[in-house]
């Protein structure tokens, strides 16, 4: 089976910027966790605040990690895909070794598997955590 024909220097540039986003947007969340810190310690720690102000603070703080574990996530993705492209892999699943869809590609540039495979892996892991 052919590779998809894929325009390697327009997808790695979406691929180059994404990362520049996702960098921005981990900067952000960084700065607003540390923010929180700052205005609790301003506060003089949580034996000052009311208990529904503390409960705000963890709640935002939990927030700021779970969105930037995400973040992070995507952007481990949109690396290994970067790095698939120098390697000359891009576009090939990663799994069963066939071409990844080029509109799959096109909207998820930094996907590693096709959709096949991915949803196979996607029902695999939905088992072994008891969904």
């Amino acid at each position: 089976m052919a590779k998809a024909k894929v325009k390697m220097p327009e997808m790695k540039q979406a691929l180059t910027d994404r990362r520049a986003q996702l960098e921005t947007e981990l900067g952000q969340l960084s700065n607003e966790l540390r923010e929180l810190g700052i205005d609790q310690g301003l506060e003089q720690g949580a034996a000052g605040n009311h208990l529904a102000d503390d409960g705000s603070l963890v709640f935002e703080a939990e927030r700021i990690g779970t969105v930037s574990d995400d973040l992070r996530d995507v952007l481990n993705q949109v690396n290994s895909a970067l790095e698939r492209m120098d390697e000359g892999t891009y576009g090939t699943c990663q799994r069963c070794n066939r071409p990844i869809n080029r509109d799959r590609l096109e909207a998820f540039p930094y996907v590693a598997y096709c959709i096949e495979c991915q949803t196979t892996l996607e029902r695999e892991n939905a088992l072994l955590n008891g969904r």
